[in-house]
């Protein structure tokens, strides 16, 4: 709000050669400041990352290395004699795994390329999914970014209400010193009693104290301003009024960006409820090995060789296990219906309101405007009159007190005003 509209000089608040900021530098700066802003950027990266690692996983070829050495000892009782032995040989009197299934050893090293077949789909399931988390977790980013700009805005609003505070502060102490040096020259001429000059000292130490809490509280709402924007700054500088028009046009229907979570979070139940039916789909892998199986460490340098085949597997039944998981996906889907359609009641609601306080505030301003300007030509007739000596100090000084009141209640309107439209700007979106 600007003084010079009410009549009232605008004064500086802060020293002349401080740089002057406004809204859209620390919206800016609160944005490209914030980890949410990387957040967001990042979360689109590692999305696509994540796609590629998936696409690799469940359609590429894959190699390994496998190597075994499995040793099955057994207990021998032959002549009589009981010994421990790596292999029962020809004996048939022994205590340990039967050599038939065991063959006494087992080597193998061998390396084995596998395959995964008709997995295309399982890729595409996986991979929504994954983006589905993604998308989520950026829209949760961006309404904290979100939030984070309001918060920025209010803070802003508070800032320029303790500089408009100010401004008619050092505006009444304006007036009260050219009437104390008229007071003054009075009482020299014995014309007023010296108690009038004393009224006027007190309102004027009075004002003075004002003076100092509202700057006090700038410098402290200044700083909470520069912590909320990620800036460094210690700074005192001059804040520009705040250009914030009322945003008339919300977004198209469905596209808000509070609804967009409710739409994310439905298709990511969606995505997890594919991938949940995928185990009922048949895996199918292709393999080739090549390298050594043996059973004894003497045929080693005969056992080498080379294998090809395919692995096949597809559930049969696990306890109605999918059914019970579609019924819970429709049941998660429900409540965030339910959620989306609380909002998209209430929130029109929510900003009518807003509205609605907002067009109360501007009739409320345009009246206390008119009593300012009364107050002014008010004020102007009683410094004549008593200088004229036809009106006590007194009069003159509550007349003063009020027109102050006036003032501070303009100030608070204009910023409760600016507080209404951040908070409809922020519903609108």
């Amino acid at each position: 709000m600007s003084w010079v509209g009410l009549g009232l000089p605008a004064r500086a608040q802060v020293p002349a050669t401080s740089p002057t900021r406004d809204l859209a530098f620390y919206l800016t700066q609160a944005r490209q400041n914030s980890p949410l802003s990387a957040d967001v950027r990042n979360q689109g990266r590692a999305v696509q990352l994540e796609t590629e690692r998936l696409r690799a996983f469940y359609t590429k070829a894959n190699g390994t290395l496998v190597g075994n050495y499995t040793a099955v000892p057994v207990l021998t009782r032959d002549n009589g004699r009981i010994r421990l032995s790596y292999s029962a040989d020809n004996s048939t009197n022994y205590v340990g795994y039967d050599v038939a299934l065991s063959n006494g050893a087992l080597y193998q090293g061998y390396a084995q390329l596998t395959q995964p077949l008709f997995n295309q789909k399982r890729f595409e399931a996986y991979a929504q999914q994954a983006q589905g988390l993604a998308r989520s977790q950026q829209n949760l980013s961006q309404l904290s970014l979100h939030d984070l700009e309001k918060l920025v805005g209010d803070q802003y609003i508070l800032c320029r209400q303790d500089l408009d505070q100010l401004s008619y502060v050092r505006e009444l102490l304006g007036i009260l010193d050219k009437q104390r040096l008229l007071v003054r020259k009075l009482v020299e001429a014995s014309l007023l009693k010296q108690s009038d000059y004393a009224l006027l000292n007190i309102e004027v130490e009075t004002q003075q104290l004002f003076l100092n809490t509202y700057r006090t509280a700038y410098h402290r709402d200044l700083l909470d301003l520069n912590v909320l924007c990620g800036l460094g700054d210690t700074t005192e500088v001059q804040l520009a009024p705040p250009d914030l028009p009322l945003r008339r046009t919300g977004p198209t229907p469905g596209l808000s960006g509070f609804t967009t979570r409710y739409r994310l979070d439905s298709l990511t139940l969606a995505a997890n409820q594919r991938v949940f039916e995928l185990r009922y789909k048949p895996v199918v892998n292709a393999f080739a090995n090549g390298g050594l199986e043996a059973v004894t460490l003497a045929d080693i340098p005969q056992r080498f060789g080379v294998s090809a085949g395919l692995q096949f597997s597809v559930y049969l039944f696990d306890g109605h296990q999918r059914q019970t998981s579609r019924d819970r996906t429709q049941v998660l889907l429900e409540t965030t219906r339910a959620y989306q359609q609380n909002f998209a009641t209430i929130n029109p609601v929510r900003q009518q309101r807003l509205l609605y306080e907002v067009r109360q505030l501007d009739e409320r301003q345009r009246l206390a405007r008119q009593q300012i300007a009364s107050y002014r030509q008010v004020l102007d007739s009683y410094k004549r009159e008593v200088i004229a000596g036809q009106l006590s100090v007194v009069n003159y000084v509550q007349v003063l007190k009020n027109y102050a009141t006036a003032a501070r209640d303009l100030v608070l309107l204009e910023n409760n005003r600016l507080l209404l439209i951040n908070a409809y700007n922020y519903w609108t979106w």
